[in-house]
């Protein structure tokens, strides 16, 4: 198969599939209170989430003009078609690829869209920040909101990150925390385990 027809593959069916999956759990939003505060002074965020938590936070923020940052890996690829479909705009780059100007759209665009990074993406280590989302939250301002999932009937894979599929009307729970901010660049390091004790700590208050 070409990769043009698989390509319009992924972006027709990855938004139906999605839709009909995790349109189907029970989702309840526990301390969405954060997020709702920040914007009102902020305007707009930055979320951070582990990428194995990745499927059912695309469906729980569609349509909400996110921009997120994907890698120009051919799994990445996938990624931004079927979230295109979801009303996300996809900014491609990684640590090792179009880094530099990945991050300088994101400083662009952060005064109008909120933005969607996983910091231990796209192949890890897993649940290991990266400088990246730190450094841009210096840069512009904007603070970070921690934010985990969990479903408890689920498949997790045996991939890199342990990637979650919740099974179909599965109770799920989507968990935000305290904003992170970083005012200073020298902060950058203190953040960093901050974010990353966060993160761990928002998946263990609700079993993942």
């Amino acid at each position: 198969m070409k990769q043009k027809t698989k390509n319009k593959i992924v972006k027709l069916l990855g938004p139906c599939l999605i839709n009909i999956l995790i349109g189907s759990l029970r989702i309840q939003r526990i301390n969405k209170k954060y997020v709702d505060s920040v914007k009102k002074k902020y305007g707009t965020v930055i979320y951070a989430f582990w990428h194995s938590r990745l499927l059912i936070l695309s469906y729980a923020h569609r349509f909400e003009n996110i921009h997120i940052l994907v890698s120009k890996h051919k799994d990445g690829e996938y990624i931004a078609l079927a979230a295109s479909g979801l009303g996300y705009k996809a900014i491609r780059g990684s640590t090792k690829r179009g880094g530099m100007r990945a991050m300088k759209e994101l400083i662009d665009v952060a005064s109008q869209y909120d933005i969607g990074i996983t910091p231990d993406g796209p192949r890890g280590p897993k649940e290991k920040v990266q400088d990246g989302i730190l450094y841009l939250a210096y840069k512009t301002g904007k603070p970070i909101i921690p934010v985990s999932c969990n479903a408890k009937y689920k498949c997790v894979l045996n991939s890199w990150d342990n990637f979650i599929i919740p099974k179909l009307f599965s109770p799920t729970k989507i968990i935000y925390g305290k904003p992170i901010c970083v005012t200073k660049k020298d902060e950058i390091d203190f953040k960093r385990e901050s974010l990353r004790k966060g993160l761990i700590d928002l998946g263990k208050k609700i079993g993942c």
